[in-house]
Order: structure tokens, then C-alpha cells, then sequence
């Protein structure tokens, strides 16, 4: 059978015999090695697409829905957030009690939130009630509540969790990076404050809802229980009138930023230290990537990495460190992060050095290459194998804007990779230069390296 949208375009497809046989199941896709290809990927008429997997493991669905969107000014992130907080807190048609029974009738929940890039709904309910919780999420997401009561008490807990969240260290390393990598102004538009939340008014969410909240470039994963036929028809049936919205929204590509000296944010009095580092890379749907995300575990993506095995168990200067990758739509970024106590500062960031620039002058080797080969399958299936996660891995992926066979042949694209390609990308991407970074931390711990009265640091 072939998937079609409602217009009559043939689109994606339906795989034969979907869903009907137990190799189309998540434990029987595990049993060989891979994870399963889903059972169904379309496009409606509206732009919204759908992706079915099978996995009757128990009789639930998971349902996960992403619209990407483009943060136009620096309130909008704050508007899109406040407009996540109120989706599930009724809709013009019923009051929250209302909207609260009629999940609980069905075994479901559902939770929004919303980024700089996308709103994210997440939630499961029992498998023959899929029709009508569907049904409850067009009408959430087509016409939520828009009426004072619901606004005023969740526009005030929004401006405090955002006002708390800024005396914490790691966000304090969070937002200084942004600004670090992309200027003032396109942080700010990343990042929501108090005083933007506290000023959201109903026109506001209004006219975000209506700008942001289309069908057109959303994503419908669903994994469970399920007939991949079945459910692509309810979903067409309820969700294909749902309005596109306008054209062109989808998140910006971050820009490429240059390597620097790091920035100190000052943290008086501060026992620990907080080290995040930065460097461009390769976007996930680029070919080089399985070779570059191999070269990252080697360097501090696993527990026996070169940078864990040095900093933590053979120094004892952090306890909280690792690499990894940091993916958006259309780029991602190479992370190094660790926390200190202030008085291993400065050794600790020599460390981190160091072992960069040992990436390019001693390449991974083929013990430690196999070894990040076998990590990266084996976490990867273990980290996918409940139908939940799975349906959170496929969301985040197609929202980056890998197919959505990515998973099933991630395996094998990693053991194709040959070992002079994860050298290359060691080189490439490992070299200090390259890096920028921030450092919250009290003055005096990072005194040896500040660069005059600037708050710039050498690494």
C-alpha cells in the first residue's frame, strides 16, 4: 500500500505488510542489531508530516508532535514558551477540568514545551483510544485558551522559573556561551528574561500562535501499538485541516563562529568552576559525521575516553565532564564540558588542552576507534529500545533533518567507517585554536590566565 497525502500526492510511503508481522516490531529490530525502519512516513496536504513505527509492546502509543519555528525578536521565545505552557490548560472549547478528564478517560497525557526552535507536544495514551486523543490534541493545538485566568497565573511562573534558572551555574555557562558564539543580539533572541515573560499579553500569544503554530513543516511521530494503515488514516482524518500557517518559518541556521580566547563570567566566592568549550562542526545529515562522532567518543564521549581516563581518573580534577554533539537544523557543534573546584581552574583547562592537541598528533587508534564503534551501537540501541524513546529519538532527528531511516542504518554507517577517516576528523576538528569557549568562575581561580583587565582568558 502506498501513502498518500489528502490531496492525492503520493508522498513517503507505507511499508508492506506494516506492522503485521513481528519483525516489524522493536524487539524483533533489536534482536538483529538494528532498530526498525518505521512502518510509515507521509506528508499530508496541509505540509504536516507522519511517521508510524510498530512496536506492539504493550498497548500504548506514544505520541510526540514537533513545529519548528523562527524566533522573530527576543520576546518571541518568551511567547512561545508561555504559549507551550498553556496548550494543555483547556482550549476554546472546554475549560481544563474539561480537558483534563477527557485524558484521563483515555489513559493519556500530553506536555508541551517550546525552545528557540520548535514546540515539542509528548504524551502516550492506550492504543484504541488513539482516535480520540488525536482528536483532543487538533483541538489543542488549533484553538487553545487564550483567556486571562489560564494566561496570568502561567505567565508569572515562566518569568520565575527563568529568573531562578540565572543563578544557576550551568545556565550561567549556557547563555555566556551563546553570546560568546553568536553575538548579543542573536542570543538574545535564543534567550527569554523575566521581564519579556512578565510583559506576554493575550494579542501576543495570539498572533504568535497564528504565525507559529502551523501544520506546515510539523512532524507526527508515533510509536506503539498500532496499525501503521489504521493510524495514518485517523491521522489524515483529523489533522489534515489543521491550517498550514505561513511559509518559511522553520529555525534559522546558526551561523559559523570563529575560535578565541575564552570569557570569564565571574561567579564571587564560587568553590567550583563551570567549563564549557565550543568549535563548529559537521551538520548530522553530512557524510563526514559517523567519522566525527566516533572521533569524539575516542577524545570524551564515553567513560573510557582519553579525556575522562586524564582529568577525572588519573588527575581527580573534575567530577562532571565529557564531549558531545550539539545538533540544530542545519549545524551542529562540538562540546567540551567540565566542572572543577576552583583551585583546579587552571590545571584542569591545561588538561583539556593538551589532550586536544594529542587528538591531532596521535590519531585515535584502531583499539580505541573499535571501541567507540561498539559503544556507539550498543548505547544507541539501548537508549532507543522502549517505544518511548524511540519516539523521541525520531522526533529529535527529523526535526534536525535526517530521514527517517537514520536510526535503522546508523549501525552499519558506523561500521563502514574507515579508520583513516576518524584520524581526519580528529585533526580537523580537535585543534585549540579552534575552540572558544567560557569559564564561571571566581576571579582568583582563573587569575594566571586573564589577558590584562579584560575578562578574556588564555587556553
Amino acid at each position: 500500500m502506498t501513502g498518500r497525502a489528502a490531496s492525492g500526492r503520493r508522498l513517503h510511503g507505507i511499508r508492506p505488510n506494516a506492522g503485521r508481522t513481528a519483525a516489524s516490531g522493536l524487539d524483533a529490530g533489536l534482536a538483529h542489531g538494528r532498530l526498525p525502519l518505521p512502518d510509515a512516513d507521509i506528508t499530508l496536504g496541509n505540509g504536516l508530516r507522519v511517521v508510524v513505527c510498530s512496536a506492539p509492546v504493550i498497548p500504548l502509543v506514544e505520541i510526540r508532535l514537533t513545529v519548528p519555528y523562527a524566533a522573530a525578536g527576543p520576546g518571541e521565545v518568551a511567547l512561545c514558551q508561555l504559549l507551550a505552557g498553556i496548550l494543555m490548560h483547556g482550549t476554546a472549547h472546554r475549560e481544563a477540568d474539561s480537558y483534563d478528564a477527557a485524558l484521563a478517560a483515555h489513559g493519556a497525557t500530553l506536555n508541551a514545551t517550546a525552545d528557540a526552535r520548535k514546540f515539542t507536544v509528548s504524551g502516550h495514551t492506550m492504543a484504541d483510544a488513539l482516535p480520540a486523543v488525536l482528536a483532543l490534541l487538533a483541538e489543542t493545538v488549533r484553538s487553545p485558551r487564550l483567556t486571562g485566568d489560564v494566561i496570568t497565573p502561567e505567565r508569572d511562573r515562566l518569568a520565575r522559573r527563568i529568573r531562578l534558572a540565572t543563578h544557576q551555574p550551568a545556565a550561567l555557562a549556557q547563555h555566556a556561551l551563546l553570546r560568546r558564539r553568536y553575538g548579543e543580539e542573536a542570543a538574545a533572541r535564543r534567550q527569554p528574561t523575566p521581564e519579556l515573560a512578565a510583559a506576554c499579553t493575550p494579542d501576543g500569544l495570539a498572533e504568535v500562535h497564528t504565525r507559529h503554530l502551523g501544520a506546515r513543516g510539523a512532524v507526527l511521530v508515533l510509536v506503539g501499538d498500532l496499525r501503521p494503515e489504521e493510524a495514518v488514516a485517523t491521522v489524515t482524518d483529523v489533522l489534515d485541516s489543521w491550517e498550514a500557517g505561513p511559509d518559511g518559518d522553520v529555525p534559522e541556521v546558526p551561523p559559523w563562529f570563529a575560535g578565541g580566547p575564552l570569557r570569564r563570567v565571574d561567579r564571587p566566592g564560587g568553590v567550583q568552576s563551570v567549563i564549557r568549550l565550543a568549535t563548529p562542526a559537521l551538520p548530522r545529515p553530512d557524510p563526514g559525521y559517523p567519522a566525527l562522532h566516533l572521533a569524539q567518543l575516542v577524545f570524551g564521549g564515553s567513560f573510557a575516553s582519553r579525556l575522562v581516563t586524564r582529568l577525572r581518573e588519573e588527575e581527580g580534577y573534575a567530577y562532571q565532564l565529557g564531549s558531545g554533539m550539539e545538533s540544530v537544523p542545519g549545524a551542529s557543534t562540538l562540546m567540551i564540558e567540565a566542572d572543577t573546584a576552583a583551585e583546579h581552574t587552571v590545571p584542569a583547562l591545561a588538561v583539556i588542552r593538551g589532550e586536544l592537541e594529542r587528538m591531532a598528533a596521535e590519531p585515535p587508534s584502531v583499539r580505541e576507534v573499535d571501541a567507540a564503534r561498539s559503544y556507539a551501537v550498543g548505547s544507541t540501541a539501548t537508549a532507543m529500545s522502549s517505544p518511548g524513546a524511540l519516539a523521541s529519538g525520531l522526533a529529535n532527528l527529523l526535526h534536525i533533518g535526517v530521514g527517517s531511516d537514520w536510526l535503522h542504518n546508523w549501525g552499519p554507517l558506523l561500521e563502514s567507517v574507515p579508520y583513516d577517516a576518524v584520524g581526519e576528523a580528529a585533526h580537523r576538528f580537535f585543534r585549540p585554536a579552534d575552540f572558544t569557549g567560557v569559564v564561571v568562575a571566581d576571579e582568583a581561580s582563573v587569575a594566571p590566565l586573564r589577558r590584562g583587565a579584560t575578562d578574556e582568558l588564555d587556553f
